[in-house]
């Protein structure tokens, strides 16, 4: 293996004296070895003065400079300068100070010992003596729900050319369903949450991040996207998470990280198609085979330790499609009327008068009255109907296009915004 390295440094020296002038990264780009490794090698050669058979051989890893161990009289005036300096500077002083009187200590000084030059020395020293206690990081456990009660979803990719959709059940670390498309928008979301429903049964709380997909832009500011209102409509309760908060959907993040290195990049699947295959028939085996060593599971497969499951409810035949309204009484959000006076709310027009053109205005939601009321400086300027409600009751499949259709306007809607 040396002599293969030699022969490399000696291909390296010739392209040097044929190629004075090529740059370094010139030279590491054709004789395929990193930069660091042709910087390191090129200094060699040009302080070298006279060619010979060793300049080409690797030089010693052994340290130069053995290092020098502590006294114990060094470590103790470490210790109580730790103590007397706190007098001094009217704080607890760190290892910098300690260090610039260490060097002006009279009795090191008297006895000729070794001092250390190094602030992280003198850290170390103080961990060793108990000056810096220690941080104890207290663990706390998810307290785990009932078994199918509570999911969590979240979308993972494959490079730029798949996109899966993954449901792990967090009371037994089951992963419930996986979905693939080329990217998932609101509408496919739906979608795919409704076929999770419909062959997997209702838990009693979904929980997902921010995703606009989930509950649209910021423009919606708090008012329940399609998703929002269809959960609560077929008697799920959705449970967004805060901002930047992943951690507090551990199991799904953990799940998409195990289907992406252990699954997907091993195969690398070329559709979405060829994707959920793979992923279907990795889901058993991580079901019913793989150990999981969740707190749920103890290093043994979910469904080893979880043999039977509660029956789930399933989905209704009828849906009452205002049912939501119920969960947003008395709910606030705001909007900048436009130059013509008008405000879109869930995609209706509601005209406010071009007095109010370009002022942010407070909306109240009234779910007993069906209304919404508008406030401007404290005072209510007007009262609207709520739009797009139905008032009756409907089958499922009726209910379930309207809101693909609701999901579909959204996203055009995202779209026309990025496009503006």
């Amino acid at each position: 293996m040396d002599t293969l390295w030699e022969l490399e440094r000696m291909k390296l020296f010739q392209i040097m004296q044929e190629h004075p002038d090529w740059s370094t990264a010139r030279l590491a780009e054709t004789i395929q070895h990193s930069l660091s490794w042709v910087k390191k090698w090129c200094q060699r050669f040009r302080n070298t003065k006279q060619v010979s058979l060793e300049l080409f051989q690797s030089q010693s890893r052994a340290p130069k400079t053995r290092s020098k161990s502590l006294t114990p009289l060094v470590r103790d005036v470490i210790l109580s300068l730790r103590d007397q300096l706190k007098a001094i500077y009217g704080r607890v002083v760190g290892p910098k100070p300690i260090l610039y009187h260490l060097q002006q200590d009279p009795l090191l000084k008297q006895n000729n010992v070794f001092v250390p030059r190094s602030s992280c020395t003198i850290w170390r020293v103080l961990k060793d003596g108990g000056r810096i206690p220690t941080r104890v990081h207290d663990h706390h456990p998810v307290e785990r729900p009932t078994p199918m009660e509570h999911w969590e979803m979240d979308f993972g990719q494959l490079a730029d050319q798949i996109e899966f959709f993954a449901v792990v059940d967090r009371g037994t670390s089951i992963l419930v369903d996986t979905q693939t498309d080329h990217h998932f928008n609101a509408e496919t979301a739906l979608l795919a949450i409704a076929k999770l429903l419909l062959f997997n049964g209702l838990p009693k709380k979904l929980r997902f991040d921010r995703d606009s997909r989930f509950l649209g832009t910021w423009a919606m500011d708090g008012y329940p996207s399609p998703l929002l209102r269809f959960l609560w409509c077929i008697g799920v309760e959705p449970d967004p998470m805060p901002p930047r908060r992943p951690d507090l959907k551990p199991f799904v993040e953990r799940c998409i990280r195990t289907l992406k290195y252990e699954c997907l990049w091993e195969q690398q699947p070329e559709t979405p198609e060829k994707a959920d295959e793979i992923l279907r028939e990795y889901r058993y085996f991580y079901n019913h085979q793989r150990a999981n060593q969740s707190s749920a599971c103890q290093n043994r497969p979910p469904y080893a330790v979880f043999p039977t499951l509660p029956d789930g409810l399933t989905l209704p035949e009828t849906v009452d499609p205002d049912r939501w309204l119920s969960h947003y009484h008395h709910l606030l959000f705001k909007r900048r009327v436009g130059a013509h006076g008008i405000v879109s709310i869930d995609r209706h027009i509601y005209y406010l008068g071009t007095e109010f053109a370009s002022q942010r205005v407070a909306f109240q939601l009234d779910a007993h009255l069906r209304q919404i009321r508008a406030f401007h400086k404290g005072k209510v300027i007007k009262t609207f109907q709520i739009q797009g409600l139905y008032g009756q009751s409907m089958s499922f499949g009726d209910y379930l296009s309207l809101m693909l259709d609701e999901a579909r306007s959204m996203d055009r809607q995202q779209q026309l915004n990025k496009s503006n």
